[in-house]
């Protein structure tokens, strides 16, 4: 995964990002915050705490444990998907219960970041659930074959996953102390990719690179896990802001489609503070 230019961070002023907690909900590892129009709310996962959650832009919070540790929630219309250990299940909220849609056959790892691209199809990384060996694999998941498909190996913390809907382009990083990198990949209609590039690295900047979302203008929002951070790239990768978050872990950054266009952030349990969910309702403007 290398190839291109890399481009590290050099912007040193530094705003301050105005999140408050949106639940009194506390999680030990939360993670993967999506929004859903078809339930408007956000869903969210609790990694260490094995549940799921469900939050709405007032606040209440709901919450299910999860059979195995999950990684990942995304939305697919209606349909709540969430990555697991085993697999990739759909979350019945009328039951709920959650049934494997596509099975994952690889013992000591998890589901770990996730993204949905143009065509509804799910982009999912594995992990080894003790960290220790660089046996993650990028996978595509196909919702309409219930297909699950390797297209890149030897990860060791897969993270930033985005999807670029005008570039066509996937972006995911490598979050281990030892990469701590950024890149972008070319997508063909069929899924075929293209050869990825650098686009960040983080060795310069606080915290490592973790959970990602791109804004409506194409920027890369990536949140500084351990670093108290949060980054915004340019499409080209050129580091143009840097925030401060009331949080020193935070792990992944959402956007709401409300009308105001509010930012969510999850965090994890550290000596600082309670994992929980943010919210930065009034975030830069130039969003659009």
């Amino acid at each position: 995964m290398t190839g291109g230019r890399s481009i590290e961070g050099t912007i040193t002023h530094r705003a301050q990002a105005r999140f408050v907690s949106l639940s009194d909900a506390r999680a030990l590892h939360g993670e993967s915050p999506v929004w859903s129009f078809a339930h408007q709310a956000i869903w969210w996962v609790d990694i260490a705490g094995r549940k799921l959650l469900r939050t709405t832009l007032a606040g209440q919070t709901e919450f299910w444990d999860t059979p195995e540790i999950p990684g990942f929630v995304q939305c697919l219309s209606d349909d709540v998907m969430v990555g697991m250990q085993s697999g990739i299940f759909r979350f019945d909220l009328s039951t709920s219960q959650f049934k494997r849609t596509v099975h994952l056959d690889a013992p000591g790892q998890r589901f770990n970041d996730a993204c949905t691209d143009a065509m509804g199809r799910i982009w999912a990384g594995t992990m080894d659930i003790d960290n220790q060996r660089a046996n993650g694999v990028l996978y595509l998941y196909d919702p309409t074959r219930r297909t699950l498909t390797s297209k890149i190996e030897g990860f060791r913390t897969v993270n930033g996953l985005a999807w670029d809907d005008t570039r066509n382009r996937l972006f995911v990083s490598d979050s281990h102390p030892s990469v701590q990198t950024v890149w972008t990949c070319e997508i063909g209609p069929d899924g075929e990719m293209g050869p990825c590039r650098d686009f960040a690295r983080f060795h310069n900047l606080q915290g490592r690179p973790d959970g990602a979302a791109l804004d409506r203008a194409g920027h890369y929002w990536i949140a500084g896990v351990g670093g108290g951070s949060l980054y915004r790239f340019s499409p080209c990768g050129t580091q143009v802001s840097c925030f401060s978050v009331p949080l020193n872990s935070p792990t992944k950054p959402a956007f709401t489609d409300a009308k105001d266009a509010a930012m969510v952030l999850t965090s994890f349990k550290d000596d600082t503070d309670g994992g929980r969910l943010s919210i930065w309702r009034t975030p830069p403007r130039d969003l659009d």
